[in-house]
């Protein structure tokens, strides 16, 4: 295990220590990961109709066994020997956490002018589906969720992706259409890991906001902020944010718990050291709405974010997906 201090200039000394320093698990670069792109053939700035846009249904929150996250966190330790497992201890005001809120104008504020709602066609039945995406690090890169742009099932590539910044309740701060995106093979072969459920999009237009700061490593303070478009919480027209704690890092796999958000929330952000309007060194995107335990009402699983997770992204944002 190796520490990490992650620096940022504008920040101030005190910001620098109290909010940013992160404990790294940082584990070693997957041996045999490689990237997989579909590049958009279309060209079409949005694809999707606003009537389409709005009767999207949102995609299942993913349930798993517990045999089967196990098996998960097996592969993924496979290719990334060196990781641990780690616990935390939940924050003293757990009384406050685990209720999802609705955020009343999420373009008049940061970090949730960045997010909004993604539109796709699904590969297996042709549908329209929805999850939750985001904007970051870069003007033209989109985090969501891998399951959102590739179908296990189908073994082939879900289309039509359309992005609506800052949506609510049918309206948006800004639509864009995509020119590229790219996962890894590991999300799904042999078979399904969600230990690699993250893709990113090469945007067809800059983020009309300053986008979200994206990172790796463990926050030394527990407490999270999710956020998402769940249908569990309005009906999937609103965006939501709720409170929770990080609760353990197993083998490439998170848990927060104190996330009830389900259906339409996969591929929205985690946040530490979350703060609305926040500056350098807060609202610092760590993981994603993944996947749940079956039978599990209260907490959610996302990805660990790690140096491939990285070049990932910057493989995306120099538009080698291309």
């Amino acid at each position: 295990m190796t520490i990490q201090y992650f620096h940022f200039p504008a920040a101030s000394r005190w910001q620098t220590v109290c909010a940013l320093l992160l404990l790294a698990q940082a584990p070693a670069q997957g041996a045999d990961l490689k990237i997989e792109s579909l590049k958009n053939a279309t060209a079409k700035t949005s694809p999707l109709t606003v009537k389409e846009l709005e009767e999207a249904e949102p995609f299942p929150s993913k349930a798993v066994t517990p045999e089967a996250l196990e098996d998960m966190r097996r592969r993924f330790r496979e290719l990334n020997p060196d990781t641990l497992r780690t616990e935390r201890k939940s924050s003293a005001d757990t009384l406050a956490k685990g209720v999802p809120s609705k955020v009343a104008d999420p373009s008049a504020n940061n970090p949730y002018w960045s997010t909004g709602k993604l539109t796709f066609t699904k590969k297996s039945d042709g549908k329209l589906k929805r999850c939750t995406a985001q904007f970051v690090d870069d003007l033209k890169v989109i985090l969501t969720a891998a399951h959102c742009v590739y179908d296990v099932d189908a073994k082939g590539w879900n289309s039509n992706f359309t992005f609506q910044r800052a949506y609510s309740d049918g309206t948006a701060a800004q639509t864009v259409s995509w020119r590229c995106l790219s996962i890894f093979d590991a999300y799904h072969a042999p078979s399904e890991n969600l230990a690699y459920d993250y893709a990113f999009i090469l945007a067809d237009k800059n983020d009309e906001q300053a986008p979200l700061v994206m990172t790796t490593g463990i926050p030394v303070s527990a407490p999270l902020t999710a956020i998402g478009y769940p249908q569990t919480h309005g009906g999937g027209k609103f965006l939501y944010k709720v409170d929770g704690d990080w609760a353990s890092v197993d083998r490439g796999i998170v848990t927060m718990s104190g996330n009830p958000m389900r259906g339409g929330n996969s591929g929205g952000a985690w946040f530490s050291n979350f703060k609305v309007d926040g500056g350098s060194g807060e609202n610092l995107v760590i993981s994603l709405n993944s996947h749940h335990l079956e039978g599990n009402d209260t907490d959610e699983n996302g990805p660990e974010f790690t140096a491939d997770t990285v070049r990932l992204k910057e493989h995306v944002r120099d538009g080698k997906c291309l």
